[in-house]
């Protein structure tokens, strides 16, 4: 029996980044021309973009009783919103990790364009473990980065990249906006799509409305470095095998003359980010050598090239196919490999006796 979302309301968005994720959502998503023009290889063609009754990405999450569950946090690199969906990493893993085991394998992404590692973390307890996953694949860099680049914390009252927000409406208009949202969640999910484009419509680019402060990389680095290591230490404490990946990245030495540096307002030179960034990417790593984490060292296997990145860190297709490959290999060698044998057993069985 497979699990998923309604398919009514579909609507067409051009905003450009993927929607949030509520339940039951159908959109096709293209990306402006804006962002086309940032990029080095995005076109404009439709991607669908699907959640299911508890907002979890489609497609992946097919089974109503499967043996094996592995969950995906992370920021927009995780959602993959420009990748076709049936080639999301999360969907060709389980896909990969079914076929080779005969497990019945149910992927539960839960990433949000956006997020940082202690987003992930809220929505892993708060939404994810309710689910009881078996594997949690946690991707992050950038998101972290800039947040504490940018306000120097993740407690923050930023309204995108905080972890709570006090007050979100101040004025008539975005109560209206936030009413409407809500009701056609209800009413008609695809509306909100749109809504939600609007409300980004004529905003500044940057998630960010106050002067860059002084850049502290030591204190940065020792956020992000608890932050990774409680959220390891949180899912081995509820029985959930976590897996760290480092984010693959065209954030090369000598800037890429097809991309253009996105982050002049952090009053932060390119190779300073870039050094920062890297050592973001060192900083997972550690974090899972030290505390025996299977670990997919993106930075290492995917191509840092346009046919694998559109951007400076968002897979395309062949990209997402290489990210599928490594953790596919990870997952059977570490995590799957762990799994009791009589479960295996019996998943092989039920497959045999399948007509």
């Amino acid at each position: 029996m497979a699990v998923a979302g309604r398919r009514d309301g579909q609507r067409s968005d051009t905003d450009g980044a993927a929607p949030r994720a509520p339940p039951n959502r159908d959109a096709t998503l293209r990306a402006s021309q804006a962002r086309i023009a940032e990029s080095d290889g995005l076109t404009g063609r439709a991607v669908r973009f699907q959640t299911d009754a508890e907002g979890f990405l489609l497609p992946a999450r097919r089974h109503a009783a499967p043996d094996l569950t592995v969950a995906f946090l992370g920021g927009s690199t995780t959602v993959c919103e420009y990748v076709a969906d049936s080639l999301r990493f999360h969907a060709l893993t389980v896909d990969a990790i079914e076929a080779r085991t005969g497990l019945r394998t149910n992927a539960l992404n839960a990433a949000r364009s956006g997020n940082h590692s202690l987003h992930s973390l809220t929505l892993f307890t708060a939404k994810v473990l309710p689910q009881r996953p078996d594997v949690v694949v946690l991707m992050h860099n950038v998101n972290d980065l800039t947040t504490l680049l940018r306000v120097g914390s993740y407690w923050n009252d930023n309204p995108s990249r905080g972890l709570l927000t006090h007050a979100p409406c101040a004025t008539a208009g975005c109560h209206l906006r936030l009413g409407m949202t809500k009701l056609s969640h209800t009413v008609l999910p695809g509306i909100s799509t749109r809504l939600w484009s609007l409300q980004r419509r004529g905003s500044p680019r940057s998630e960010f409305d106050t002067p860059a402060g002084p850049v502290d990389a030591t204190f940065a680095e020792q956020q992000f470095r608890s932050s990774l290591v409680t959220f390891v230490e949180t899912a081995r404490a509820w029985g959930v095998a976590p897996l760290l990946m480092t984010q693959a990245n065209r954030i090369a030495p000598v800037p890429d003359p097809a991309l253009s540096y996105p982050h002049d307002e952090l009053g932060v030179p390119y190779t300073r980010f870039q050094a920062l960034y890297d050592r973001f990417n060192e900083v997972v790593r550690e974090v899972a050598e030290a505390h025996g984490v299977p670990l997919v060292d993106l930075a290492a296997l995917v191509p840092p090239d346009r046919e694998h990145l559109y951007d400076f860190v968002h897979l395309t297709d062949a990209g997402s196919r290489v990210v599928a490959e490594g953790l596919t290999a990870a997952l059977l060698a570490g995590p799957v490999a762990a799994i009791p044998g009589d479960r295996q057993d019996a998943s092989a069985a039920a497959e045999r006796s399948t007509p």
